[in-house]
């Protein structure tokens, strides 16, 4: 589709002139004599292209061009002119002018000029949706999708506010991320146009447009967002499934969203449909890697599983010839038959602690718990990955009793079986004689600091910085590349981090810091912590 061209020129003839040249090569114009009615015109076409004439009553061209700038930053300005003035050439060169042309023009050469600054006007509408849509995809945090959707698309339709709502499962919008909001009640009334779209979506799937002089039926009135407010909410949808509604605002009525600004939303609108269903997958793609994980240690659980269970037969086995010697009245050591019971009630304990740590790695719940003994995680993490451990190093531990962190033990503990069984993988990998994986846990102000450091071959430094990448992995087939980025995210989400020290034959380092609860008589730091969401 060919961009629209204002043509600004107080010279009826001239303007006349322009439009029939121009139309004929197939460009829709409009005119306006002067810059003041050009600045209202700005609203309602949005052209992608300006050509103006410097010397006009009430608003000369160079002030249409500071202006026209403000209004449509993107658009191109052509400035003609009679009369050879450096100065003013030099002015609207600063001002942000494309070219500079002098009157009377070759009609070609006019052609020629026309054609480039359309072209940049279209290269440079272009390069700003494919930026848009990078910062969707490339932020290695899942759970920031949402955020890099709202801030790309505010940049991009150059919006004063934007909001992302997603469908609950009980088919009720609610906000997932928002940025420029001048209030909560602002939010609030953009999640009820939302809602008025999504419920006519099974007759009317066409994004609304609502600003002053271009209301949308399924909206009403907007005037509670502001008297030149106007709006674009477009649905997101798979099919017949609704994500959610993508709802922009611009405040200034002289900044009006237009038609034309329904088609950049459109294909804006197809990127963000793409991102939140990578989101989504992304999602599930967690949760089988913590399902990933119990099954690549499911060997060693079986393992110790299997030595409790044969301690706690063996034991009864020995009560059961005990409680039959009893009744037939032969002697028996009670203090025997009492450590008998002791023993296997111990084996049975020791089962039960294995089935309540995969219970726990198991568990999607919240992230955002409260206070728990970090001992308690970590010892967990160091039954489930005992195997994996066991087989290639030995292990050394140094955990203060009494550190509270926040979270949920299951999330945690997911952390560290992963950072175990990379270590126990690194050293099988690695030929050195001295195979160890050291855990220390120690605090920090208000932080506990825990370090899980191997003796492997360590981590070349192009492989290091890529560590936390979604999807990156050096394992092959065998490997996912979601366990460390998901680990971070675990991690960032309780207000903590990761992080990691490495280099070549010299073993590897990582650092997981959290928040640790106050001591008595401390004042607590408030933590933020991001809540977890399903993608939908």
């Amino acid at each position: 589709m060919n961009e629209q061209i204002l043509v600004v020129d107080d010279e009826r003839d001239m303007r006349l002139l322009l439009r029939y040249q121009l139309e004929q090569e197939g460009y829709a114009v409009t005119e306006a004599s002067d810059g003041k009615a050009a600045l209202r015109l700005l609203r309602e076409c949005s052209p992608g292209l300006i050509i103006t004439d410097v010397r006009m009553p009430f608003m000369s061209g160079l002030e249409l061009l500071r202006e026209a700038k403000q209004v449509l930053p993107a658009t191109e300005v052509i400035v003609a002119t009679g009369y050879a003035e450096v100065e003013t050439a030099i002015e609207c060169m600063r001002a942000g002018a494309f070219d500079l042309i002098r009157k009377p023009f070759n009609i070609h050469e006019m052609y020629a000029c026309v054609t480039r600054a359309l072209d940049r006007y279209r290269l440079n509408a272009s390069a700003d949706m494919v930026r848009a849509s990078q910062s969707f995809f490339e932020t290695n945090e899942f759970d920031r999708i949402p955020q890099a959707i709202v801030e790309g698309s505010r940049t991009l339709m150059a919006a004063d506010a934007v909001v992302l709502l997603m469908q609950e499962a009980q088919g009720r919008l609610q906000v997932a991320h928002a940025c420029g909001l001048s209030a909560e009640e602002e939010g609030g009334l953009l999640r009820e146009l939302g809602e008025r779209v999504v419920q006519t979506l099974s007759s009317d799937r066409t994004p609304a447009l609502a600003a002053p002089g271009l209301e949308d039926r399924r909206l009403g009135s907007i005037q509670a967002l502001g008297k030149g407010a106007s709006v674009i909410l477009h649905p997101l949808t798979v099919g017949e499934r609704v994500l959610g509604v993508l709802g922009m605002l611009r405040r200034d009525g002289l900044r009006m969203f237009g038609r034309k600004e329904l088609d950049r939303a459109a294909m804006l609108a197809s990127h963000v449909v793409l991102a939140l269903e990578n989101w989504r997958l992304a999602c599930q793609l967690a949760s089988s890697e913590r399902l990933a994980t119990l099954g690549q240690v499911a060997a060693g659980i079986g393992h110790e599983i299997n030595n409790p269970t044969a301690y706690v037969l063996g034991n009864l086995g020995f009560i059961q010839e005990q409680v039959v010697a009893l009744r037939q009245g032969e002697p028996v050591d009670l203090e025997e038959l009492e450590q008998a019971v002791m023993d296997a009630r111990e084996g049975g304990l020791r089962i039960s602690d294995i089935v309540r740590d995969m219970r726990s790695l198991a568990k999607t719940d919240a992230e955002a718990g409260g206070w728990f003994e970090l001992d308690a995680a970590i010892r967990s993490a160091l039954r489930i990955a005992r195997l994996e451990t066991m087989r290639q190093a030995s292990v050394e531990t140094q955990l203060p009793g009494g550190l509270e962190v926040k979270g949920s033990p299951g999330p945690v503990s997911q952390v560290f079986v992963n950072l175990l069984v990379n270590a126990a993988q690194a050293l099988e990998a690695g030929e050195g004689p001295r195979k160890e994986i050291r855990i220390t846990a120690r605090r920090e102000a208000d932080m506990a600091v825990i370090e899980v450091s191997d003796t492997g071959p360590g981590i070349p430094a192009e492989v290091l910085s890529r560590l936390f990448q979604p999807f990156f992995t050096t394992k092959g087939s065998t490997g996912t590349g979601l366990g460390l980025s998901i680990s971070r995210n675990i991690v960032r989400r309780l207000g903590g981090d990761i992080a990691v020290r490495s280099a070549p034959g010299d073993g590897t380092v990582f650092t997981v810091s959290l928040p640790a609860r106050p001591v008595e008589g401390e004042v607590p730091v408030p933590v933020p912590v991001v809540p977890s969401r399903s993608a939908g």
